[in-house]
């Protein structure tokens, strides 16, 4: 009885296929994350200077973003929205999130402060101490 032999193939071959899949899943997370990244900074403002500013953080918590433009719009997530839909959306953080949310207000140098004291009263009623202002260092 003769015994089957494989002819084996000379040289080497690799398998690229999950290098691929790599490649394909981080060109998917590079852009939803570009994308998330831009909705916060649709709104163009100009930032007020300041001369004394605190540095970054290195752990960053939950951040919500509220842009206040020129035209006294709010903008939260890249959608304009009102005082009263900014007050629901306060409120509909969990209670155990409030306290580790920070709010940061973009808002434009030239707007009135009665429209940044509205967003800071939204804050202060739901509980959300946690609240920077976005500036330029001088």
């Amino acid at each position: 009885m003769k015994i089957p032999t494989r002819v084996r193939q000379q040289g080497i071959r690799f398998n690229i296929t999950p290098l691929i899949d790599i490649v394909f899943l981080l060109i998917v997370f590079f852009l939803a994350a570009t994308h998330l990244t831009q909705n916060e900074k649709l709104e163009a403002v100009e930032l007020p200077l300041a001369s004394q500013h605190e540095s970054e953080p290195e752990e960053t918590p939950r951040r919500m973003i509220i842009t206040i433009t020129l035209d006294k719009k709010l903008h939260l997530r890249g959608k304009e929205i009102s005082a009263e839909e900014l007050d629901a959306q306060l409120l509909s953080i969990d209670d155990t999130k409030r306290k580790e949310t920070e709010i940061r207000i973009r808002g434009d140098q030239r707007i009135p402060y009665q429209i940044v004291e509205r967003v800071l009263i939204s804050c202060a009623r739901a509980g959300i101490s946690n609240v920077q202002f976005a500036v330029l260092n001088e």
